[in-house]
């Protein structure tokens, strides 16, 4: 099998990452991939494991992205602060990266220890902000989905276009962010 010289498997990675990006997850191809680093298809299956495992990849860098950005926004911040900057990252890098953050949707194949670690690093960070007078962790976990979930609908209806009257969207997310601090407030979610 020839290889690019200079290719590596970080290279095809992040090609795929920004072809997500630019055009979204689903319409990322090993076709598409190859011509965009000028070689044949063949060729990739030297750094990934054909279109599922490049799928796989890219929530994994993904997954990994956000936990760093939802890491760094939260640093030294408590209390509603740390609930308005976790929103706020998590926002900002749908945004940013519409095409990792789409890969990563879908829980991890049991069975995929690094991924689920990735996974587990997320949660823990949403656990530290969202989750301070629950001692019990199926509640907590419970909490962490409907923050979730809360984010991702509006996300989702953000980025398909499905906010057309013109009230200013910011202020619609401050809301929804004010109705999440209140609810950790009130610990209601339970």
């Amino acid at each position: 099998m020839t290889h690019r010289v200079g290719l590596d498997r970080q290279m095809v990675i992040q090609a795929a990452a920004e072809l997500a990006d630019a055009n979204g997850v689903e319409q990322v191809t090993l076709a598409t991939l190859a011509a965009r680093l000028g070689v044949r298809t063949p060729t990739l299956y030297h750094y990934v494991d054909g279109l599922d495992g490049l799928r796989r990849e890219l929530d994994l860098l993904g997954t990994r992205e956000l936990a760093r950005t939802l890491g760094r926004a939260v640093m030294g911040r408590s209390g509603d602060e740390a609930i308005e900057a976790l929103a706020l990252a998590y926002r900002t890098f749908a945004q940013t990266r519409p095409g990792l953050y789409a890969a990563g949707v879908r829980a991890a194949d049991p069975e995929d220890r690094e991924l689920l670690e990735a996974e587990a690093e997320v949660v823990e960070i949403a656990l530290r902000v969202l989750v301070v007078s629950q001692p019990d962790r199926d509640d907590a976990i419970h909490t962490v989905r409907i923050w979730r979930s809360m984010l991702h609908g509006f996300l989702s209806l953000e980025q398909d276009g499905g906010f057309g009257l013109p009230q200013d969207v910011d202020e619609t997310f401050r809301r929804l962010v004010l109705l999440m601090i209140q609810a950790a407030r009130k610990d209601t979610l339970r």
